[in-house]
């Protein structure tokens, strides 16, 4: 879904949750959540807002048991925004995407994150 800001109604990009059936190594059905903003706002916290209030869409109107995300390797700005929403690091899922080129080889390998309901809602409790 577009992200915009509330007070000027400026689109900045999008955050959403997606089905990952692009991918045929997961199993039918994971649901994805991620985000793309124009890099002239990034680091205000935007992604992270917009994100929580994805993953309480998921989690409590859609009933997951789990949400995912992933990233390039070297992009620690989505990885840190994964850490911050609470969501886990999966090594053993780590992949290389398959709809990047090898002549992309720096972009291909891809880290993988979990969040379950179970999580989440812990979270939410103790007021993360």
């Amino acid at each position: 879904a577009a992200a915009e800001i509330i007070e000027t109604r400026q689109c900045i990009g999008f955050v959403g949750l997606l089905d990952t059936d692009h991918l045929p190594f997961l199993p039918a059905g994971t649901v994805e959540i991620g985000w793309r903003l124009a890099p002239e706002f990034w680091g205000h916290g935007y992604v992270t807002e917009a994100a929580e209030a994805w993953l309480a869409y998921g989690f409590e109107t859609l009933g997951l048991d789990e949400i995912v995300s992933f990233a390039v390797r070297d992009n620690s700005r989505s990885t840190a925004v994964m850490q911050r929403l609470g969501m886990i690091a999966d090594p053993a899922s780590d992949f290389e995407h398959p709809d990047i080129p090898d002549s992309h080889a720096m972009l291909k390998r891809h880290v993988f994150y979990r969040l379950t309901a179970k999580d989440w809602q812990a979270r939410k409790k103790a007021g993360c």
